[in-house]
């Protein structure tokens, strides 16, 4: 293991991209089977950039790449945490403000009450 130490040794290595991207590429070749090739090409595309990544000695550009690709992800993940979030709340309601677009989370069953966002201050009524 000693020669893939040294190998290795200088080049950026694995990071969430790059696993992202390894992932990605083996769904688009699995699920494919040769039933549409174009996607299983470009799964092995895909699979080329990620061994390219990996390998490659420019690492403030490979740290750069996968600091946009994080920031994009978490923009995506935070979304999706509180959409699941908001459904396994059963004892609120939740709603948008129609003015500035806040998720405002009321408690269920109290009827139809007035409710104020405390970002923009807007009041609107809603049945809970």
């Amino acid at each position: 293991m000693n020669w893939f130490r040294r190998f290795m040794m200088g080049r950026y290595g694995v990071d969430q991209l790059s696993f992202a991207m390894l992932l990605f590429s083996m769904v688009l070749v699995m699920f494919t089977r040769g039933r549409f090739w174009p996607l299983a090409i470009l799964g092995v595309i895909i699979l080329g950039l990620s061994y390219y990544r990996m390998l490659s000695r420019n690492i403030s550009a490979r740290a750069q790449e996968n600091g946009k690709f994080l920031r994009w992800w978490y923009r995506v993940k935070g979304s999706w945490d509180g959409f699941v979030n908001r459904l396994n709340d059963k004892g609120h309601r939740y709603y948008r403000c129609p003015g500035c677009r806040q998720w405002l989370r009321v408690p269920k069953g109290r009827g139809k009450i007035a409710i104020t966002c405390p970002r923009c201050k807007r009041e609107f009524v809603k049945k809970t």
